[in-house]
This record gives structure tokens, C-alpha cells and sequence, in this order.
């Protein structure tokens, strides 16, 4: 479990959400609270199921707090959620195969199962998901005919968490659902000359002769992802111990409100009188910078090394769409309750993702225009991961 968490952190370098630290994904409290909750279950869940409840209710609660404390994103929770869990389990399993044990846990049952029995099962999985690779927006302006932003936001590859179940009728055929969440890596790639003429605040609108802001970029960000899913499943027992799966699905996609933050420096050029007169000076940069300097009690040239950060810059509403979903997997049963499964998804959805560019400050009235656009982004991902699978 330690070594998940910490590959991912180090990996992935995300910032938290009170910007303490680079290392927000994934969540290592959470990861510890399922790891524990997961041991719990499978020691004493037989004896009586209030372990087990009590165990995954602390456990939640803990990924709960994480995030109310600013500490974790959603998807650094849910994904330490399931790093837990499947960790626990592939310990036990890798117990069973050192120690020559029958069983470790209390899912007891007879050893001499048909290999014709109906494959009933729950899961939890963790995989990665290749998406888009540019999420497609219009073009951006800071203002009405004015500078372009020139920015395309460029997905990585997702990490998923999920929960299945499927009911089986006979050996081959069941009907079943599935709960996924993915969280997708996006990056703001603007073009360098740019960020030089992008008006940040508005001053070059009203006659400034340059920008007090020049923009760095903007800050990496997660687009979360849901998906619920109905359908029906396949399977074919090669042997008792292998069986190959398949599956059929339609359900909703929401994606969940997503930002990106500028990051901004001062522009020299506003202390050069050659290019700024002392008259335009006074008249569009003199009262923001004294604020600044005397906010954080700065010299000129701290000032000029400083960088700002504007919360929203660019932000993605929350959205729904249908989609649909198929993949295959092979399941290797170890005893008659329990296996391990290898998976390959594919899923299509098609959002229609509305983009508010928020580029300029607050107003006197704490108002801030925005600038929108709507484009449909169609998804193909596919997802290569690993399950954990409960057969009954």
C-alpha cells in the first residue's frame, strides 16, 4: 500500500488544495483507513457484518475529513480508497501462495466447486484510462476582438477506481452495473508570445500602454469523472480456475465542476519610462502596486520576483451526457469466493463541455465578467487495470 501511494506521489507531484505541498495524489490517510477497514472485514465480517460496517464507516469517514480539511481532491481519496483495499487483498493472496495456506480470511467454503457454477461476482478495481488527447475549446479573447489566448488543454492518462457486480441466471449470461470514477490530468499549453499581449486585468482595454500582469501559465488541474452503468454480462469457463469475460453497458457520464488558476508576475516594463510615462503610470499602475508593497511589505524588487495566483481563471460547469461501454477479462479463481481479474474496458461518451474564461479581477462590486463557450468533446477510453472479485 506504501509503496502505491508513494510512487503515485512523487509521480504525479499533484498540489494540494491549500497549495501546502506537491504531493496530494493519492491520499495516504485514506489508503491506511481501507487497508485497515479491509483487514477488519476479512478477519472477524463473518463473526458478525458490524466489523465490516463499522470498519468501511471510519474509513469513510476518514477520506470524508481529508477533504473537508483542504488536504485531498476527490479523486486523490477515491483513488487511496482503492489502492486499500486491492492492496489488502493482493497481500493475503501473495500470504496464501509463500505460506501454503488454504485460507487467510473468513471467506470460507468448500474447495471442490464446478467449474459450471454461475460466476456471480463483485469487484473493486484500479486501472488507468488513456482519454482525448486535447479537450477541444473555442478560442479565447481577453476581450471583445481583442488579444487571443491561444490555449489547448491537453489530457494525460486517467487513474480509475470502480465498484462492479453481476448477477448471473446460468453459467454464461447475467445482467449487472458498475460505479467508476476517473480522474483525467489536464495541462494548459499556451503559446509563449502569447502570454506576453494576454490583458489580464483590463488595463490595456482602457488605454494602458502595457500590461501590469504578464500571465506564466496556469496552473495543472483534474477533470473528475462519474459514470454509472447498467447492462449485461458474458462469461466462458476455459477451466475451474480461468474464465474469460465480456460485457455490455449503457449508462450517464457527469463530469464535475473543474478550474484552472493563472499564475501572473509584475511587468517590468511598467517602471520603464521610456515605455510607461510618469502620467501613465499614475494613472493606471501606481495605486496596484503601493497596495502591493505595502500588503506584503515588499521592496521593488521582491515585487518583480513575486507571483500572483488568481483563483478560476479559466473554469469547465459541471456536466451530464449518456454513454455507452463494452471490454472483455479474464478471471483466474483461486477458491471457490474469491479470484483475481485482468481487464480491458472501452467506454464512449460525448460531453458538451462549457468553458467560462474569468481573466480579469474583481471588480469594486466583487463581480468578475466571464467570457463562454461550448464545444462537444467526444472520449474514447480505453482502460487497462486490475480487480479484486468476490464470486457467490
Amino acid at each position: 500500500m506504501a509503496g502505491f501511494v508513494n510512487a503515485l506521489k512523487y509521480t504525479t507531484k499533484e498540489t494540494r488544495p491549500d497549495n501546502s505541498s506537491n504531493n496530494s495524489f493519492s491520499s495516504g490517510h485514506t489508503a491506511t483507513a481501507f487497508m485497515c477497514a479491509t483487514i477488519l472485514h476479512k478477519e472477524y465480517g463473518m463473526i458478525s457484518p458490524w466489523f465490516s460496517i463499522g470498519g468501511y464507516t471510519f474509513a469513510g469517514l476518514t477520506g470524508i475529513t481529508r477533504q473537508l480539511n483542504n488536504r485531498h481532491w476527490i479523486g486523490d481519496v477515491l483513488v487511496g480508497a482503492g489502492i486499500g483495499m486491492i492492496s489488502t487483498d493482493l497481500g493475503y493472496f501473495l500470504s496464501d501462495l509463500i505460506f501454503k495456506r488454504k485460507y487467510t480470511d473468513t471467506w470460507k467454503g468448500k474447495t471442490d466447486y464446478d467449474r459450471y457454477d454461475a460466476p456471480s461476482f463483485l469487484s473493486f478495481s484500479m486501472g488507468a484510462a488513456s482519454g482525448p488527447s486535447l479537450l477541444r475549446t473555442a478560442e479565447l479573447y481577453d476581450t471583445e476582438n481583442g488579444s487571443p489566448l491561444g490555449m489547448k488543454l491537453k489530457a494525460g492518462t486517467a487513474t480509475t477506481v470502480s465498484v462492479e457486480g453481476a448477477y448471473f441466471f446460468n453459467t454464461y449470461f447475467g445482467i449487472g452495473g458498475r460505479l467508476k470514477v476517473a480522474t483525467l490530468p489536464i495541462i494548459a499549453d499556451i503559446p509563449e508570445e502569447n502570454k506576453k499581449f494576454f490583458d489580464m486585468d483590463g488595463d490595456r482595454y482602457q488605454g494602458a500602454p502595457v500590461n501590469m500582469f504578464l500571465l506564466d501559465g496556469l496552473e495543472s488541474d483534474h477533470l473528475g469523472m462519474f459514470d454509472m452503468d447498467l447492462g449485461v454480462y458474458g462469461s466462458y469457463p476455459v477451466s475451474r480456475h480461468f474464465l474469460i469475460g465480456s460485457k455490455l453497458l449503457i449508462g450517464r457520464r457527469m463530469n464535475a465542476n473543474f478550474s484552472l488558476n493563472s499564475v501572473c508576475r509584475i511587468n517590468p516594463q511598467i517602471f520603464d519610462r521610456r515605455i510607461v510615462s510618469e502620467e501613465a503610470y499614475k494613472q493606471f499602475y501606481q495605486e496596484d502596486v503601493t497596495y502591493y508593497m505595502q500588503q506584503e511589505d515588499l521592496t521593488r524588487e521582491d515585487l518583480l520576483q513575486n507571483q500572483y495566483v488568481d483563483d478560476d481563471f479559466l473554469s469547465i460547469r459541471k456536466s451530464s451526457t449518456w454513454k455507452i461501454g463494452t471490454g472483455i477479462s479474464l478471471t483466474y479463481r483461486y477458491k471457490e469466493d474469491a479470484a483475481f481479474r485482468l481487464f480491458c474496458d472501452y467506454d464512449f461518451a460525448s460531453p458538451r463541455l462549457t468553458y467560462d474564461l474569468k481573466n480579469t479581477w474583481t471588480d469594486e462590486e466583487g463581480k468578475r465578467p466571464s467570457r463562454s463557450c461550448s464545444r462537444r468533446t467526444p472520449m474514447h477510453n480505453v482502460t487497462f487495470g486490475g480487480a479484486i472479485v468476490f464470486v457467490f
